[in-house]
């Protein structure tokens, strides 16, 4: 890495570590790709789980997991629960930019 190589704190670490579990299953890794292809755009549950052919308690769980790992953020509003990339939290924004140069 040369005389500029970066240093990654132990909290970085850690949030990384949590975020890297989170993706460890297809479905997961499916979820955050479509979220990427979406450029920004939120997604309700219905949507993502109507894309994937899966069960709505499934893609709920799934989602949980990338949730509480800080990839995703989540908005209800009404009677609909939205899921969007969280683009506030800058160890997201790494992974997500991986994603998106896939």
């Amino acid at each position: 890495m040369g005389s500029k190589e970066k240093k990654i704190g132990n909290t970085d670490l850690i949030e990384l570590t949590g975020m890297v579990k989170a993706l460890a299953h297809p479905s997961r890794v499916t979820i955050v790709y479509m979220l990427c292809r979406s450029q920004g755009k939120k997604m309700t549950v219905k949507e993502i789980y109507k894309e994937l052919k899966m069960a709505q308690p499934v893609i709920s769980r799934h989602l949980s997991i990338l949730k509480n790992s800080g990839l995703l953020l989540r908005n209800a509003e009404g009677n609909s629960t939205y899921y969007i990339l969280n683009e506030n939290n800058k160890t997201a924004v790494h992974i997500v930019n991986c994603f998106l140069s896939l």
